[in-house]
């Protein structure tokens, strides 16, 4: 056998590997793709239901009389609104961080280079809607903060501290947080910064996208502390004159409204966990 021969042979032997490696990166990251796709399927079922938690929970007696208000004196309803916004946001932001991934937009999925006129529409149709319901949420999410000024400073209610708990300092820098994401975003992808270097915008695009996954990680845990914090109020406990070596048995125990806030705490959890993955970029292996 030639010299040319042997090479030749290879060079087939290593095109037949990488061949079989480029089946088997395909196969797994087709994988990843219907995964990440379920995840976002399951994450938006899911923000319907912690509406309806969320709303069951403040119809509660024990939720300062049930329902909501936003009459003076009445200041443990008008506070209802605060989860109940909060919620609606967060399920809301939900979607707009899952749009792209939904539609089949995202950048991570497909290259924009090259894209077709109607495929540039379509993806600029659902950044207008991203960008919006970031906006709409910002909005719910300030009414909802004003809430708890506003139960927290009624003087026929009773005067009551603000800014003492760790929800509270940490709700604050989130929305902070939020508000920053929020203008650069607008700044930055809404057509605000035209003399802005080509090279920059891809730059802040990868920042943008990952300050947006870890701060829907951010809100998802104050909200599970602002529901912990709550449940504290509500006295989500039941005595015991016992060891309580078997806590199944002692369910019926548990106040109904603690139960539905157990359900919405674990709701928003399972939601922070879809959203995440589906939103995560993995490498092709």
């Amino acid at each position: 056998m030639s010299s040319e021969d042997g090479e030749q042979d290879d060079w087939a032997a290593t095109q037949t590997a990488t061949d079989v490696e480029t089946g088997d990166s395909s196969r797994s990251s087709g994988f990843l793709q219907k995964l990440q796709s379920a995840s976002s399927t399951i994450s938006l079922i899911l923000s319907p239901v912690a509406i309806i938690l969320v709303s069951l929970w403040v119809s509660n007696e024990s939720m300062g009389g049930g329902g909501v208000s936003w009459s003076e004196g009445d200041a443990k309803r008008v506070f209802n609104w605060h989860p109940v916004l909060m919620i609606v946001a967060y399920a809301i932001m939900n979607i707009a961080a899952l749009i792209f991934r939904v539609s089949g937009t995202s950048s991570y999925q497909t290259s924009t280079r090259g894209i077709s006129e109607a495929g540039t529409k379509r993806r600029g149709a659902i950044k207008a809607i991203h960008g919006y319901v970031w906006v709409a949420c910002f909005l719910i999410g300030m009414v909802a903060m004003l809430a708890v000024v506003k139960s927290h400073n009624d003087a026929v209610s009773g005067y009551i501290a603000n800014l003492y708990s760790l929800h509270s300092w940490v709700g604050v820098l989130v929305m902070s947080l939020y508000t920053l994401q929020l203008f650069v975003g607008i700044f930055a992808f809404g057509g605000l910064m035209g003399g802005t270097s080509r090279f920059a915008v891809p730059s802040l695009m990868e920042i943008h996208k990952y300050s947006g996954a870890v701060l829907h990680l951010l809100i998802t845990a104050t909200i599970l502390l602002g529901i912990q914090e709550k449940e504290g109020f509500v006295q989500c406990w039941y005595e015991v004159t016992e060891a309580d070596l078997i806590p199944i048995q002692n369910y019926g125990k548990i106040p109904s409204a603690c139960k539905i806030s157990h359900g919405l705490g674990l709701v928003v959890l399972l939601m922070g966990v879809f959203t995440s993955f589906a939103l995560a970029r993995f490498p092709v292996l």
